[in-house]
């Protein structure tokens, strides 16, 4: 990553000392760094934002690492790299972090300079676009870089963004319905509100801003719809 571009990480750890520390070595170096102390954060944080590599510390207050691990790559279907961050050394729990999905696992404690020079590599192998993609018309939504790309436009996805656009597109030019829309980012225990408006009407508007089109058009009573440029409506 150049320093344009500075590689974008999310830190879940519990221990707010040594998240700080880590935090501070990794940010004078030239990351960026965000933070989880919990894994709900963590959910939370890959819903609004998105990450180049993900360092997860294996005991949570609410839940176990790995489990989060296997959780990002299968439900949210991220492709960004994990690097395991635990005090367990034994070879069965880091076999438990590899078969999760984690590619690197740091045993405490550690070198800080040995976790950046970890990383570094890691966002050597980081997926930078040209990978699988979703193709419909001119767009293409890159699979593995988690972007969506019309020409020499660009746009990085937040996960939950990810999310929805995959099954919109994967489903063109049929539609989507709410219901299943919903049951992919909150399973069976969606909010009592209605965040998937929100998450629509907010990546219409970053559609919009660098595209020129919403791209999501609302089937009423029905559900949503991939429509590309041809969208014309988007209430």
């Amino acid at each position: 990553m150049t320093a344009e571009f500075p590689l974008r990480v999310l830190l879940v750890e519990d221990d707010i000392d040594v998240a700080a520390s880590l935090g501070d070595f990794l940010a004078a170096r030239g990351l960026r760094v965000d933070f989880a102390y919990t894994a709900a954060q963590a959910r939370l944080r890959v819903q609004g934002e998105a990450y180049d590599v993900f360092i997860l510390d294996v005991n949570l207050p609410d839940g176990d690492g790995v489990a989060l691990c296997r959780e990002f790559k299968e439900r949210w279907v991220l492709r960004q790299p994990a690097l395991m961050l635990t005090a367990r050394g034994e070879l069965g729990d880091k076999l438990r972090g590899f078969e999760a999905g984690a590619i690197d696992y740091v045993v405490k404690p550690f070198a800080p300079e040995e976790l950046l020079a970890r990383l570094r590599a890691i966002a050597s192998h980081v997926p930078g676009g040209g990978g699988a993609c979703l193709r419909i018309d001119d767009y293409c939504l890159d699979l593995q870089g988690r972007t969506l790309s019309r020409g020499e436009l660009r746009l990085s996805l937040t996960a939950s963004a990810y999310v929805l656009l995959r099954s919109l597109m994967s489903a063109h030019p049929g539609s989507v319905s709410r219901e299943a829309l919903c049951a992919l980012l909150w399973e069976d225990e969606p909010p009592d509100s209605d965040p998937l408006r929100a998450h629509i009407l907010q990546m219409r508007r970053q559609f919009e801003a660098l595209f020129g089109s919403p791209l999501i058009a609302t089937l009423r009573g029905v559900g949503y719809r991939f429509e590309g440029d041809g969208c014309a409506n988007a209430v």
